[in-house]
């Protein structure tokens, strides 16, 4: 099955900055320190995404939100009727997903700039999602269902894989449907460079902890558009522990602590800078790409146009 992908271009631009101040980064007691011990066996993606949404959301009853995941993985159980084929499953999730709970696309919001599209709760609430959500909340359900399904980085974007041998077209496009689509349609699209893909940066498959760093850096991106960059720092931080490989980690961190950088007396602004330089230089070193915001989705179309047509899938 074939489908389209919708990008999301999410920048850090305009955050709101703290007070110049000495940091102290080690000690936080944070819930992330709690996350970040989780090994690979330990992490339900579900509830480790409602307990960080808990965080911006404090009234949220996280027993009650996962079970609303619980209940989609009952319907889609009820359609696989316990198939171990791994394309009738994806195809009977999809189903289920995208027919029967109509989870779509948030159209009014292309780029995620509502909050709500940045956290499971807002999906689950809504049925309608971003490129951060769809895959999000169909990872939850695809773990718990226990399919070998994982997420796979690429610029602005998340999308899926299911890993199983048997399985030939194993990408999925969460935002239009579960659809296939190709890597290398993913790295003509958003522009991956083979540096990307040779340090594992994009198009990669990660594990369940890797993308728990995603998540929390997510948290993070979230505190330094609140002002509390040190929180944001903290969390990169942690995160960068998780996935090392992330260059759009790094590249965040180097516009933090640029930032800071900017109202911090000396020592602290050559300090900061420094640090800035060298988490920026980390991620050109990975093979960052930076997707520009505007008229990204007229781009990604014509690309994807463009793309197809030189396989000669459109004429």
């Amino acid at each position: 099955m074939k489908s389209g992908l919708v990008i999301c271009c999410i920048s850090i631009l305009a955050i709101l900055m703290a007070p110049s101040i000495s940091l102290a980064f080690s000690e936080s007691g944070y819930i992330v320190d709690d996350l970040i011990t989780l090994q690979e066996g330990q992490i339900d993606i579900g509830l480790v995404a409602l307990r960080l949404a808990k965080e911006v959301y404090p009234e949220i009853d996280i027993a009650e939100y996962s079970k609303k995941i619980d209940g989609i993985v009952v319907g889609v159980r009820a359609l696989t009727r316990y198939s171990t084929d791994p394309d009738f499953r994806i195809r009977a999730l999809n189903t289920y997903l995208y027919k029967h709970y109509k989870l779509e696309y948030d159209l009014s919001d292309p780029d995620a700039q509502k909050l709500e599209n940045h956290f499971i709760t807002g999906i689950l609430d809504t049925k309608k999602g971003s490129c951060i959500t769809m895959p999000l909340l169909y990872l939850a359900v695809a773990q718990r269902l226990g399919y070998p399904v994982y997420p796979v980085a690429a610029p602005s974007h998340l999308f899926l894989r299911y890993v199983d041998p048997k399985l030939k077209l194993q990408n999925i496009e969460a935002t239009t449907g579960g659809g296939y689509v190709p890597d290398d349609e993913y790295q003509h699209v958003l522009k991956v460079s083979d540096k990307g893909i040779e340090s594992g940066a994009y198009l990669n498959t990660m594990t369940y902890r890797e993308f728990l760093g995603d998540l929390i850096a997510e948290n993070g991106i979230y505190w330094a558009r609140q002002g509390d960059v040190v929180r944001g720092i903290i969390y990169l931080d942690r995160a960068l522990k998780l996935n090392p490989k992330s260059a759009d980690i790094h590249y965040t961190l180097g516009e933090l602590y640029r930032e800071l950088a900017k109202t911090a007396v000396a020592p602290f602004d050559r300090q900061h800078s420094r640090v800035s330089k060298e988490y920026f230089q980390e991620s050109v070193d990975l093979g960052v790409v930076r997707l520009s915001n505007k008229n990204y989705v007229a781009e990604q179309e014509k690309a994807q146009a463009a793309y197809r047509q030189a396989k000669g899938e459109i004429k």
